[in-house]
Formats: C-alpha cells, sequence, structure tokens
C-alpha cells in the first residue's frame, strides 16, 4: 500500500475525528448562544445521522466506480459545511453545516477503510486498523483541550477556522493516489443514495420525535421501524438479523458496541460542566484520556491477533466495559472525587480499543473481493445509525426527565443503565453466536 496514500487516509480521518470529538466539548456554549437548547439531541445527532446516510450510499458507490468522484463529493460537502459553520446565527443553519460536514466525514471514513480492505495483504489489515486508530489520537488531544481554551477565551467558530487548511493539505495528497484507483467507466446509478435517504430520513425522525414530551405522537415510532427495515435490508449483509455469519455479527456487534461507548459520551460532558462544576478544559482532557487508551488498545489487539481468536479478544473487552461501567457508576457518587473520571473513562477507551480492531479486522477478513465497499459502508452505517439513535435517544431521557423537573445527574444515570443493559445482550451475542476461530470470506451477499 502506497505510503503517501496511507498518510493521506490517516490524516483524513484525523479530520472526521476532530471535527466530532471538539463539537462534544463545544456544544454547550454553542447551543447557548445560538439558542438550542430542546435541540441538544437533534445538534449532537445531525452529523452522525448524515455520515450514516453517506456512508451507506458511498459504500456501493466505491465499489462500482472507485474512490476519487466519492471524494471528490466529500471534499465538497466538507468545506461548504465549514464555512456554514463558521457564519451559522441560528441553531438550524449550525444544524445544516454539521448535515454537510457529516456526509463529507461519512464519505471519508467509508473510503478510508474499503481502501485499506482492498489494498492492504491479510496479515497487515489489523496493523492498518490500528493506524487508523490511531489516527483519532491526535484530535483526542487537540480538540478537547484546544476546544477548551477556544470557547473559554474566543469562540467556538475558531474550531472551525483550524478545519480547513487540514482539509486543503488532505486534497494536495490524496488527489493523485485516488486518481489511480478509478475504475473503468460505468453508468451511473444513485438507487443506492435512495436507500441511504430513507435510513437516515427514517432515523432524522426518530430523532425528532423521542425529543418532544410523551405524547401520542410516539405511536409513530412503529410506522418508521417497519419503513427503515427494507432498505437495512439492502445496505447490510443478507439477513443480518439473524447473527448468523461471522460478517453480519462483526457488524452488528460494532453498532451496539459504539451505541454503548457514545452513548454515555455524548452526555458526559454535560454532566460534567453543569452538574458536577467541572472546567471546560478539564472535561475535554477526560477524552483525551480515552483516546491515548483506544489507540494503544488497538495497536495492542493487532498484535495478539497473531495469537487468540476474535472471539477471545471480544469478551476480554465486554469484561473490561463492565469494569468500566462500575468505575463510571463510582463517579455518579459525591464523595467520590471527581477526578476519578480520568480512570474510569481511560478504561473504556481501551475497552473500545480492543473491541473496535477485533471487530473491523474480522469484518475484512469476512469480505468478499470486490466488495470492500459495501463492508465498509455497512459498517460505518451501523456506526452512525447507533450513535445517532444513542445520542438521540439520550437526548430523549434528558428531555423527559426535565419535562419532569429532573437534573442532569438524573438523566446520566437512567442513560448508563440504558447502555449497560444494551452491553450486557451484546456480551451474550458474543457468548453464543461468536465463532471460536477465525473465519475467512463466507458469502454473505
Amino acid at each position: 500500500m502506497n505510503r503517501l496514500l496511507q498518510i493521506g487516509l490517516i490524516l483524513a480521518v484525523s479530520l472526521h475525528a476532530f471535527d466530532e470529538m471538539a463539537l462534544v466539548i463545544a456544544l454547550p456554549s454553542i447551543s447557548s448562544e445560538l439558542g438550542g437548547e430542546l435541540l441538544y439531541g437533534v445538534t449532537l445527532s445531525s452529523y452522525v445521522l448524515a455520515a450514516m446516510v453517506a456512508t451507506a450510499w458511498s459504500g456501493d458507490w466505491i465499489d462500482r466506480h472507485g474512490p476519487f468522484g466519492a471524494f471528490q463529493i466529500a471534499i465538497t460537502c466538507f468545506f461548504v459545511g465549514l464555512l456554514m459553520a463558521i457564519m451559522a446565527d441560528t441553531i438550524f443553519k449550525f444544524i445544516i453545516a454539521r448535515v454537510l460536514q457529516g456526509i463529507g466525514g461519512g464519505i471519508v471514513f467509508t473510503l478510508a477503510y474499503a481502501v485499506t480492505n482492498r489494498l492492504c495483504p491479510i496479515d497487515l489489515k489489523s496493523r492498518m486498523v490500528a493506524w487508523l486508530d490511531s489516527a483519532w489520537l491526535l484530535p483526542s488531544l487537540l480538540a478537547p483541550a484546544l476546544g477548551g481554551l477556544l470557547v473559554e477565551h474566543w469562540s467556538w467558530r475558531g474550531l472551525f477556522w483550524l478545519q480547513l487548511p487540514v482539509l486543503f493539505a488532505i486534497v494536495l495528497i490524496l488527489l493523485k493516489p485516488l486518481k489511480l484507483l478509478r475504475l473503468k467507466p460505468s453508468s451511473l446509478d444513485f438507487s443506492g443514495l435512495w436507500t441511504a435517504l430513507r435510513i437516515g430520513i427514517c432515523c432524522a425522525l426518530v430523532v425528532a420525535l423521542t425529543s418532544t414530551p410523551l405524547n401520542q405522537s410516539w405511536l409513530f415510532l412503529a410506522p418508521i421501524i417497519w419503513l427503515i427495515w427494507r432498505p437495512l435490508g439492502i445496505v447490510l449483509p443478507d439477513k443480518w438479523w439473524k447473527l448468523q455469519t461471522p460478517l453480519a455479527l462483526s457488524i452488528i456487534l460494532l453498532g451496539g458496541l459504539f451505541f454503548v461507548f457514545y452513548g454515555v459520551e455524548s452526555y458526559t460532558p454535560l454532566y460534567l460542566i453543569e452538574y458536577r462544576g467541572m472546567g471546560v478544559t478539564e472535561t475535554g482532557l477526560v477524552f483525551t484520556c480515552a483516546a491515548f487508551t483506544w489507540v494503544l488498545a488497538s495497536f495492542l489487539q493487532s498484535t495478539l491477533d497473531r495469537y487468540f481468536s476474535h472471539r477471545h479478544s471480544l469478551l476480554s473487552g465486554a469484561l473490561v466495559f463492565l469494569v468500566a461501567f462500575f468505575m463510571m457508576a463510582l463517579v455518579s457518587v459525591n464523595s467520590i472525587p471527581i477526578g476519578f473520571i480520568y480512570s474510569a473513562w481511560g478504561l473504556m477507551g481501551f475497552a473500545m480499543g480492543l473491541t473496535y480492531n477485533t471487530l473491523v479486522t474480522s469484518a475484512m477478513l469476512a469480505t468478499q473481493t470486490g466488495h470492500e465497499g459495501a463492508t465498509a459502508g455497512a459498517s460505518g452505517l451501523m456506526g452512525s445509525l447507533c450513535i445517532g439513535l444513542a445520542a438521540g435517544l439520550g437526548g430523549a431521557i434528558k428531555n423527559q426527565v426535565e419535562y419532569r423537573s429532573g437534573d442532569v445527574g438524573q438523566a446520566m444515570d437512567l442513560i448508563g443503565m440504558l447502555m449497560l443493559a444494551v452491553l450486557g445482550v451484546l456480551i451474550l451475542i458474543i457468548w453464543r453466536r461468536f465463532p471460536k476461530e477465525k473465519i475467512w470470506y463466507q458469502s454473505d451477499k
């Protein structure tokens, strides 16, 4: 795999990571300035839901036409989204900007993993996944701390100004290598876009409905779930809900773990800042700890991958998750020093590093040649879908608690219990369904 291409892909994922992580720290200030308190969950989920639509569409596109055209669309959307965020004067304009950035970020994320799966030898896939994970390290160091400093001493808009020169550098690095990967011209097929939009619209409706007080309109959730079922079947592996193949298992478990991790992460800053009185910069450093441990665990797993089965790695990561949840529960006890959150969230990041690398590598090994984009798209779809739904459902819990005169602490307790219950289901699936030995490509489609 070309070294320049590797660097460009890592840098592109880094930009996607910075854009996502900086917002988590800055959103309390953005929401306050632009009047978006009641749309907190919607603002959080707008980026990931847009990224979900982009990944659902771009995976199939990359398999048919190569990555170059998708890359051009991604850069254009991201650039326009950054400019709109800088100039936004209402929360609605800011949400539109985040949607455009999400489209660009989703395509870039899918492209990076599709190209890695296509060009990396089997024995190097896990190592390259670790390097792509490391793309989150520098943003994790910069985004929370830098975001906190900018918010406290200048403006949250500086977070988007800083991304523009990085975006230009990515274009210069990747433009030529991706041109060489362009496939032979074929007729353009946008049927996948309609499939992706249906998924995105349904998820947006779920988030919008659950952000309102509990009423009769929530009954519309049932037909919305029915409407999303068919398009999901087109993007995900065949009969994915049966969890019978390594590819389906890897992708669904990946989405479930994202739901658990980001469901807690999305509302932890709000809890620490507004309920426990922690500074914005200090809160940012909490997520820096998790970034370090995530990357450390990912590289550790890339070495252990030679000696242990993926099932053993997943069960080990699940055990670490349970310990981390216990430590997070202790943080909610006022007698425990708030500084304990650094160790708790760092351990949560370590658990994600072990499990994420394992599941992505497993999905790559179970992919048919020529379907790398489809696997990357399906993985990205499940990740974005579950992050978006976790943020939306977390926002719904927060709003329902506040409607009943509760506080952020009570909302965080309920969110934590929901995520712990989901983690229990995932552990049961791993224990009963995940194969004991590594399995290479099987026909899932």
